[in-house]
């Protein structure tokens, strides 16, 4: 049965893998719609072809189109095409990309070599050449596509490959651990050790996948039923949040329970559309496909980015922000998924405040946003809502401090993520927040009581503490992960700092 099933859905796939989709983003109009015509797209499987004019436009519709191909050109105005698509592979990393260009820059050929695209076209445009782009990229659609099947059904559905996992087994439920941040890796051995007493208690086998660096796939297997849903859902969340600590972002999506291995791929599915609802339940949560709403509806009034901008003008402060937590608190009740559509609402008000900073703070570009790839990633509507309204309290706050407060909390984010870098400096930073240096040290150390180096060294010894209570990872190894290329100048200040050599540290970890 298992290996009927097996086959059955091959041919379903090879269906599915014949129907592939392009991308084309080129900002002239005439090669734009001449590549959307005039290429014989059928002739290669390609039966959905979408054009869009610019990076911005492109990225947007990528959240819910996510095409097989991207044939971009390289030098557009706003976002150039390079840019957009170090994006877009990070977000979807089995695109395959073409690049369409008039300069042949070494620069640009450097980032299309970086970015293993398929290849470099150079304007004018030879259609051979490009049809010839297509073929080859069709075919490294094609074999990534049989690869990551082979590899996830040999590990989930092979009755061949894993008969401890399935033989006997005739009740499955799919689940999805997405995590905030990117450590999937070291989640599934810590996740399987954790969970060992309990699926044995209850003869469960579980089959894990690392889906990406930021998602574990799960599967319960057992033998005429499975723990009571309560029971797996606080199970599993104690152990997420056991192995996470209480401050980390994660999002369990659990599956339908099925009977027979033929129903797998429904229980599956069930738990992928649950993972979208990470974007109206929120982080740390757990979502249930027995709770899930079948409709997710997107309505919003379209005069909104109007009221709003009419309230940003006025300086209305507590009107704008009634004005996008009522957007908020609406797609929250209507269970709205977080497509692109959706989020161009949100990047309507953030022009709006981009905008509105220009005007009001002419010479004072303290106020800049975060890095705005926040709006294109952020994955719930309380993280958008904060960002926005942080940025509308700042823009219209008549308090200096605040404002200070503000680039302070910015320089502090950007080393929390970017420790890592070792050329992290205060040169860097003042760029990023549009200050002079020698302001944004003093600003700094009146604000948090430390220079900027000091705080930046009290972030890498603690991570660096972090990272030490991994046995696999040697010291020299996390004095590169926290920004140290020499790891004698870094054992050095960790002494000083901590009292003991990062050796001492660690034996003194194995005896807690």
């Amino acid at each position: 049965m298992l290996c009927e099933w097996y086959f059955q859905n091959r041919q379903k796939e090879n269906v599915e893998e014949n129907n592939l989709k392009v991308m084309i983003v080129e900002d002239e109009t005439v090669i734009r719609n001449g590549l959307a015509k005039h290429i014989m797209w059928k002739d290669f499987g390609i039966n959905e072809v979408k054009a869009v004019e610019n990076a911005e436009g492109a990225y947007l519709t990528c959240q819910d189109y996510i095409p097989d191909i991207v044939v971009s050109d390289i030098s557009m105005p706003g976002e150039n095409g390079v840019e957009l698509c170090r994006k877009l592979r990070k977000s979807f990393p089995d695109i395959e990309i073409i690049f369409v260009t008039g300069y042949a820059d070494k620069e640009y050929l450097k980032a299309a070599i970086d970015l293993h695209v398929v290849r470099y076209v150079e304007k004018p445009i030879d259609r051979d050449e490009v049809t010839e782009a297509i073929g080859e990229a069709v075919q490294r659609v094609k074999k990534a596509r049989e690869q990551k099947s082979a590899y996830l059904h040999s590990l989930f559905f092979d009755s061949s490959a894993l008969p401890f996992y399935i033989s006997g087994k005739n009740i499955f439920r799919a689940c999805i651990l997405h995590l905030g941040q990117a450590q999937s890796s070291e989640m599934k051995e810590k996740l399987m050790k954790c969970l060992s007493s309990w699926l044995k208690d209850n003869d469960v086998n579980i089959l894990a996948e690392i889906s990406d660096s930021t998602t574990l796939s799960l599967l319960l297997c057992g033998k005429d039923k499975l723990p009571d849903i309560e029971s797996v859902k606080e199970k599993l969340s104690r152990a997420v949040k056991h192995i996470l600590g209480e401050e980390a972002k994660w999002f369990l999506a659990l599956g339908k329970q099925v009977g027979k291995t033929e129903n797998i791929t429904d229980s599956w599915q069930s738990a992928q559309n649950v993972r979208k609802a990470l974007a109206y339940m929120g982080w740390n949560c757990v979502g249930l496909s027995e709770d899930f709403a079948e409709k997710h509806k997107f309505e919003i009034d379209e005069t909104i980015p109007d009221k709003f901008a009419e309230m940003i003008s006025r300086k209305k402060k507590e009107e704008a922000v009634e004005i996008l937590d009522a957007i908020t608190q609406k797609l929250q009740a209507d269970q709205t998924f977080l497509s692109g559509e959706v989020r161009h609402v949100f990047y309507a008000l953030n022009s709006v405040l981009n905008k509105a900073e220009q005007t009001m703070w002419i010479n004072d570009q303290s106020a800049k946003a975060k890095d705005k790839n926040f709006l294109e990633t952020a994955e719930t509507f309380i993280e958008i809502n904060q960002y926005l309204k942080e940025r509308i309290l700042i823009l219209l706050s008549d308090s200096e401090s605040q404002k200070n407060m503000y680039v302070v909390k910015r320089v502090m984010d950007y080393i929390g993520i970017h420790y890592g870098n070792p050329k992290l400096s205060l040169n860097i930073l003042s760029e990023y927040v549009y200050l002079a240096p020698p302001y944004l040290s003093s600003l700094f150390k009146k604000s948090v009581g430390i220079t900027v180096g000091q705080y930046m060294l009290e972030v890498r010894i603690e991570n660096a503490k972090r990272l030490m209570r991994e046995p696999q990872l040697k010291f020299y190894q996390v004095s590169s992960m926290v920004g140290y290329e020499d790891a004698n100048y870094f054992t050095k200040i960790f002494k000083k700092k901590t009292g003991m050599t990062p050796s001492e540290y660690k034996e003194s970890l194995a005896l807690k």
